[in-house]
């Protein structure tokens, strides 16, 4: 339905019930995921969570803040796995036994796959063969401003 490569690689991704979250960008585009699986926006508190930061953390501002600090956000797990090797291996202190405490838990069994929607009559139309992508800067807007600059 999308032209190939003619937008960016998170374009409509969506979330798996089964599988690691897309990477949150810091500045998305209003059609970037990733989505959630009922093709919904994540909300804040969703967005801190594939983080992995604890619930107890506030993140302030709108959803569009809120986004970029997620975006740019080191997961607290990794700190905290990072922080763990640093504190055993250079500064030679015992751990405390067990797993990282942001470890989130293991959710099992997966929840089961939402039904396929048939596409909507209006864009079967656009089903068939399309051209292929141009090339590196030969895309629409590309050649729109080179035809404006020439």
């Amino acid at each position: 339905m999308f032209g190939w490569r003619r937008r960016f690689w998170s374009f409509l991704l969506k979330l798996a019930k089964d599988r690691p979250s897309w990477t949150i960008q810091a500045q998305p585009g209003p059609g970037t995921g990733p989505f959630h699986w009922q093709s919904r926006r994540l909300s804040m508190r969703e967005l801190a969570r594939l983080q992995t930061f604890p619930d107890d953390v506030n993140v302030t501002g709108n959803y569009r803040a809120v986004h970029r600090q997620v975006g740019n956000a080191v997961p607290s797990l990794l700190a905290e796995v990072i922080g763990r090797a640093v504190r055993k291996q250079l500064l030679g202190q015992r751990l405390a036994p067990g797993e990282p405490k942001l470890l989130p838990p293991v959710r099992t069994p997966v929840p089961s796959p939402e039904p396929v929607a048939r596409v909507p009559n209006e864009f079967r139309a656009l089903l068939g063969e399309h051209a292929a992508h141009p090339g590196t800067g030969k895309g629409y807007r590309a050649v729109a401003w080179a035809d404006s600059a020439g």
